[in-house]
C-alpha cells in the first residue's frame, strides 16, 4: 500500500472546493490508518475498467467518480454484480448515461471498479463533528436501511478498546454479533479495531466534518468496509475541555448579600426577594440598595452598593437591563464576589441585548465577579437562608436543582419538598453568560448538603467541560434531562451519521460515557432525584414484585422489561418457604400476588417481605398496595429496615386507595420510602438507579 499524507489529501480536496473526498480518496485514507476495505482501482475508460475487474476478480461493482455527486446511487452511478467483460462494458455506458442525464453539467472523473463484498453482517462505523461535543462515533446496523432502522449508538471521541465493545451491546440488534441463522459470532475485537481507529482519524483531522463507513461486511474474524464517505468541514476550535468553575461560594452560598433594586413596594421583584431572604433565615448581613435610601422591611437602604458598611460578598440585581453595567462597575469597586441577575433584556432580547450582556461580563470578569444569569428566576439555598428568588420553597433536603427555565427551578424544588425529601440548592441559569451546568455540577459535587445533582437543560456550547463536570461528580447521581432532543444533526444531507447525531443522540451519549445519567421527561427526572434521594444504590438488577393488584402486576412485568431491570422467576427454595408463611390463594411467582385479600390480612405484606429479603434474590423490590390498606409504615417498617442494611431499595406503588391513600403515601414518605402513583413511575426510577449501578461500575466506582 502506497503511503499518503492524510492532511495533503484534505488540504487538496477543500482547495478545490469539494465538500467530500472521493471514494477512492476516502478508502485509500482509511487503509492508511489500518482499516480493511475492499479492492479498488480508479479508471478512465472501458478497457481500464474491464483490466481492473480481471485483477480483483469478478463480480465487481462500478461507481461513478464525480466531484458533482456525493449520493451516487440516487444518480443512477452505481452498478452493482457485474459478472463479466460484457456486462461491465455495457454497465459503464449506462451508469454514465445515467448521471449525465441527471446531473446536468457533471464532470465525471472515472470510474471505480470495486471488488463485490460477500454478503454477511452488515454494519454502519461513523463518525461527525458535533457542535456541542466535538468528535463523536457512531454504531449500529448498517446497509441501505441505516437511517430507517435508526439502530445506533455514540460515543464522544477519543474512545478505547471496552467503550467500543460496549456501544456493540447498545444497539437493539446486538444479538446478530452473536451469530444468528448460520452467519458465524462476531469477533468483537475486529470492530473494536474499526471504531477505535475512525476515532482516532477524527480527533487527529480537525477538517473532517463526517465519516460513514457503510456498509462494513463483517466475517467472523475479519471484516471489510464496502463503502467509505469522508465529508470535509473547516478546520474547526479546539476540542480540548474547559474547567469546570470551582469558585462560586458567592454566588450559592454567600456570607453577606445586597440587593440592588430592592423595594418597598410589595408587588415588586426586589421587595419579595429581600423578603424571601429575611424569611428564610439568611445569616449574614443583608444591604437593601435602592436610589431612595430610607429604609425597607425594617433594614436601612443605601443609594449605592458602594455605600454598604462592610464588605459584600454578592449581589442580588434586580434593575432594568440599562442600569445593570454601571452598577457592575460599582460591584468591581467594592470588590463584590457573586452576582445573580434577575434583570431581563440582554441576549434574551436580541443583538442589542447581546451586546449590553457582553459589557456586563466583561466587567465583571475584570473584577474577578462570578455572575448567574442574567434573565434569569435566581438562586436558592435553604440551607443557609440564601432564598434570592420568588416565591419561598422552604424544606432542606440532599437533592440539587440546576435549570435552564425558572419554571422547573421553581417547580422541581416544590415537587422535592411536598413529597418529604427537600432540596439542598435550586438555581436558575437563564442566559448562562458565565456560570452554566459544568460549573454548578462540579461545584456541588464537593457540597456536603448535595447527594444527587437533577439538571434540566437545552444544551450547552462546551459539551466535553459537561463531561468533565459529570466525571467530577460521579460519585454523586448527576441526572439530567435534555430539552429540544429532536433537532437534527448539521452534515444530515451528505452523511448517514450526520442526519442520526441528533442533539438528543450525541448530549445523551456523552452524559452516559462521563457516569451521569439521561432520564426522558421532567416527572423521571423528579421521580428518579425522590429514588437516589430515599434509596441505596441496588447491587443488581434482579427486582421481586409483591402486590395485591394482579392488573399492577402485569403492567410491573411490562415496565421492568422497559427499563432493562431482570423480572426473573422466583427459586423453588423462596416459593416453599412462601407456601409456609401465605394462604393458598397467594399467587407464588414473580410478581407475587397476594390477591385482593390483603386488604383485609395486610400482614400478609409483612411476612412476604421478610422470606424475599431473606432470600437474597432481590437485587431491589416494589411493593404495591391496590387497596385502601392502612398502616403501611408499621407493615414495612421491620422489611425496609433490613432491606437497608442489605442495600436492597424497597420503593412503592400505592393506587386505589382513595383518601387512605393520601393519608398513606404521606406517611411513608416520611418515613423516607418513595411512593409512586403507577407502577410504571416506579419501576423506571428503580431503572434509572440500576443504570447509575452500572455506569459507577464501567467508571471503576464499585
Amino acid at each position: 500500500m502506497k503511503m499518503i499524507d492524510v492532511k495533503a489529501v484534505l488540504d487538496e480536496a477543500r482547495g478545490q472546493g469539494r465538500m467530500a473526498l472521493f471514494e477512492h480518496e476516502a478508502k485509500d485514507l482509511i487503509s492508511q490508518v489500518g482499516l480493511p476495505t475492499t479492492r479498488y482501482h480508479l479508471t478512465k475508460d472501458k478497457d481500464e475498467a474491464i483490466s481492473a475487474a480481471h485483477g480483483i476478480g469478478y463480480p465487481v461493482a462500478l461507481k461513478i467518480v464525480s466531484p458533482q455527486v456525493i449520493h451516487k446511487s440516487d444518480a443512477g452511478g452505481v452498478a452493482l454484480g457485474i459478472g463479466g467483460d460484457e456486462e461491465l462494458s455495457a454497465s459503464y455506458n449506462k451508469i454514465i448515461e445515467n448521471v449525465k442525464e441527471r446531473v446536468p453539467g457533471v464532470e465525471i472523473r472515472g470510474v471505480l471498479v470495486e471488488e463485490m463484498a460477500a454478503p454477511s453482517v452488515e454494519v454502519i462505523v461513523g463518525a461527525t463533528r458535533d457542535p456541542q461535543f466535538g468528535p463523536a462515533i457512531m454504531f449500529g446496523v448498517g446497509g441501505i436501511l441505516t437511517e430507517i432502522v435508526k439502530d445506533v449508538s455514540f460515543r464522544v471521541a477519543p474512545i478505547g478498546r471496552d467503550e467500543a465493545v460496549k456501544m456493540m451491546g447498545e444497539i437493539k440488534a446486538h444479538r446478530v454479533l452473536e451469530g444468528a441463522r448460520g452467519i458465524p459470532p462476531v469477533d468483537k475485537a475486529v470492530l473494536a479495531d474499526i471504531i477505535v481507529k475512525t476515532s482516532s482519524l477524527m480527533v487527529e483531522n480537525p477538517s473532517i466534518a463526517a465519516i460513514d463507513l457503510n456498509p462494513v461486511i463483517v466475517y467472523g474474524d475479519s471484516a471489510k468496509i464496502v463503502d467509505a464517505r469522508v465529508i470535509l468541514g473547516d478546520e474547526g476550535d479546539s476540542d480540548e475541555a474547559v474547567e469546570p468553575a470551582d469558585d462560586l461560594d458567592a454566588v450559592l452560598d454567600p456570607s453577606s448579600v445586597a440587593i440592588i433594586g430592592a423595594s418597598a413596594s410589595p408587588d415588586k421583584i426586589g421587595h419579595k426577594i429581600l423578603r424571601n431572604i429575611l424569611d428564610a433565615g439568611f445569616r449574614g448581613p443583608i444591604y437593601p440598595v435602592n436610589p431612595r435610601g430610607g429604609e425597607i422591611l425594617g433594614l436601612k437602604a443605601y443609594p449605592s452598593v458602594l455605600d454598604t458598611p462592610e464588605d459584600v460578598d454578592a449581589v442580588v440585581v434586580v434593575v432594568p437591563s440599562r442600569f445593570v453595567p454601571g452598577v457592575m462597575e460599582e460591584c468591581v469597586q467594592k470588590g463584590v464576589k457573586g452576582a445573580v441577575i434577575i434583570s431581563s433584556g440582554f441576549k434574551d432580547v436580541g443583538p442589542e441585548g447581546a451586546q449590553l450582556e457582553k459589557t456586563v461580563l466583561e466587567t465583571a470578569a475584570r473584577g474577578g465577579v462570578r455572575i448567574i444569569g442574567p434573565n434569569c428566576q435566581g438562586v436558592s439555598n435553604p440551607v443557609s437562608g440564601f432564598c434570592a428568588t420568588w416565591p419561598l420553597v422552604a424544606g432542606v433536603g440532599p437533592v440539587a436543582v440546576i435549570s435552564q427555565s425558572g419554571s422547573i427551578a421553581l417547580e422541581a424544588p416544590s415537587n422535592l419538598v411536598d413529597n418529604h425529601v427537600g432540596y439542598s440548592k435550586s438555581v436558575a441559569l437563564g442566559n448562562k453568560s458565565d456560570v452554566d451546568e459544568a460549573d454548578l455540577i462540579s461545584w456541588l459535587g464537593g457540597d456536603e448538603g448535595t447527594r444527587v445533582i437533577a439538571v434540566y437543560t437545552e444544551g450547552t456550547d462546551q459539551g466535553r467541560k459537561l463531561m468533565k463536570a459529570v466525571r467530577v461528580a460521579s460519585g454523586k447521581p448527576v441526572l439530567i434531562l435534555k430539552g429540544g432532543r429532536t433537532e437534527a444533526g448539521r452534515k444530515a444531507v451528505l452523511a448517514h451519521t450526520g442526519s442520526l447525531a441528533g442533539s438528543g443522540e450525541v448530549f445523551e451519549a456523552a452524559v452516559h460515557q462521563s457516569g451521569g445519567v439521561c432520564v426522558d421527561s421532567l416527572m423521571e427526572l423528579l421521580d428518579a432525584a425522590k429514588a437516589f434521594s430515599m434509596l441505596p444504590v441496588p447491587a443488581g438488577p434482579r427486582l421481586i414484585v409483591v402486590t395485591s393488584s394482579g392488573g399492577a402486576g402485569i403492567l410491573s412485568s411490562d415496565a421492568s422489561e422497559k427499563a432493562g431491570l431482570a423480572l426473573k422467576p422466583l427459586s423453588e427454595d423462596i416459593v416453599n418457604r412462601l407456601r409456609e408463611s401465605l394462604p393458598e390463594y397467594c399467587v407464588l411467582r414473580n410478581p407475587l400476588d397476594l390477591t385482593g385479600n390483603a386488604f383485609t390480612e395486610p400482614g400478609m405484606y409483612r411476612d412476604a417481605l421478610e422470606v424475599v429479603l431473606e432470600s437474597g434474590e432481590a437485587d431491589m423490590v416494589l411493593v404495591v398496595f391496590g387497596d385502601p390498606i392502612s398502616g403501611t409504615v408499621e407493615l414495612l417498617g421491620d422489611a425496609v429496615r433490613k432491606a437497608r442494611d442489605k442495600g436492597v431499595p424497597v420503593a412503592v406503588n400505592y393506587l386505589g386507595g382513595a383518601g387512605v391513600q393520601k393519608i398513606e403515601v404521606d406517611a411513608l414518605q416520611r418515613s423516607g420510602v418513595p411512593v409512586y402513583s403507577t407502577p410504571e413511575r416506579a419501576i423506571t426510577a428503580l431503572g434509572y438507579m440500576n443504570k447509575y449501578r452500572l455506569k459507577r461500575s464501567s467508571h471503576g466506582d464499585e
